[in-house]
């Protein structure tokens, strides 16, 4: 039996995105429960939400008892073009590779654990930037709770690979089976949208960090043996910032997002803040994006790079491509 969910449920389904503390999240799903309509169709998802709804009551009850030990939640607003989670095994070298990408200092040990919150630095590519955020790592033994979120919330993941150590597919395998139990399904295509229960497909690319290091080229072979069908995988060294550029060009295709520019009749294009938009996104797609009354009023537009001539006319649906001007017109 379907569910026929109303459309209230999808509207309050989103705020789930932007619930930041537990209390906050437990009163978002309360009020989906109370939306969902009661029969056999909905019985699971009912189940689901009444699941979570408990599961986060007894985090939140753990805390207390620790007497906030673990009180300590971290969430990062996103910037830039997209939100990058660097993700991966003990001593992957994550920091190394945020402080070689961006402006970001964090502490790079040799010894495991060394991050224990966000760090956040900004990795420029041509004319934009993607946000990276370097993450606790992730073991047999633990995850914190709140990495989990940053993880669905971002809108790729690099899985970061230890090309020295012999155990790089155990470890491999180790940090993906963890996000699957916690349902996050790291995938090299895939929905990233947010769900409230259920598991998401996260698009991931794995980074072969290290390869600087002996016998680093054999490794690469193996793990391209092993994954290359599954992830797009890109080798680099972050100590030597050997394929960091190559890694960038990576980020730019799998996010699948373009760049289009604004002008305004009679002037020049404003080149230095593109909007950014998911790839077969329309002219309307792109007016909506710098606001919506001036998407309902658009008429048409005219249009500079994948049009057949400069300033030809086109329509509302006309479907996009990377570094496209648009002329609006209302």
């Amino acid at each position: 039996m379907p569910a026929n969910l109303p459309p209230e449920y999808f509207q309050v389904e989103k705020k789930y995105r932007t619930a930041r503390t537990t209390d906050e999240k437990i009163a978002v799903l309360r009020e989906l429960l109370s939306i969902v309509p009661k029969h056999k169709g909905t019985e699971k998802l009912q189940k689901e939400l009444k699941s979570k709804i408990a599961r986060l009551k007894r985090e939140k009850e753990e805390r207390k008892a620790q007497g906030g030990r673990r009180a300590a939640i971290y969430t990062v607003r996103k910037e830039g073009a997209a939100q990058i989670a660097l993700i991966g095994y003990p001593n992957a070298g994550k920091s190394q590779l945020l402080k070689s990408m961006t402006n970001a200092q964090p502490e790079v040990a040799p010894y495991p654990f060394t991050t224990f919150k966000p760090n956040v630095g900004m990795a420029e590519f041509e004319d934009i930037a993607f946000q990276l955020v370097d993450l606790p790592p992730i073991s047999e033994e633990h995850i914190e709770y709140w990495v989990l979120d940053i993880v669905r919330n971002a809108d790729l993941a690099l899985l970061v690979v230890d090309l020295s150590d012999d155990d790089f597919l155990e470890q491999t395998r180790v940090v993906l089976e963890k996000l699957e139990e916690r349902k996050i399904i790291p995938v090299g295509k895939g929905e990233a949208e947010i769900h409230v229960v259920g598991p998401i497909e996260k698009r991931t690319i794995l980074v072969a960090n290290k390869l600087d290091a002996p016998d680093a080229d054999l490794r690469l072979e193996m793990l391209r043996e092993y994954y290359g069908d599954k992830f797009p995988i890109v080798a680099v060294s972050a100590v030597e910032g050997r394929g960091l550029e190559e890694l960038k060009r990576v980020i730019f295709r799998e996010l699948e997002i373009i760049r289009v520019y604004t002008k305004e009749p009679g002037k020049p294009p404003d080149m230095s803040d593109p909007l950014i938009l998911k790839k077969n996104s329309t002219v309307l797609d792109a007016a909506r994006e710098v606001h919506k009354d001036f998407a309902e009023k658009l008429k048409y537009a005219r249009l500079w790079g994948s049009s057949k001539f400069d300033g030809q006319r086109v329509e509302k649906t006309y479907i996009l491509e990377d570094r496209d001007i648009v002329e609006f017109h209302i």
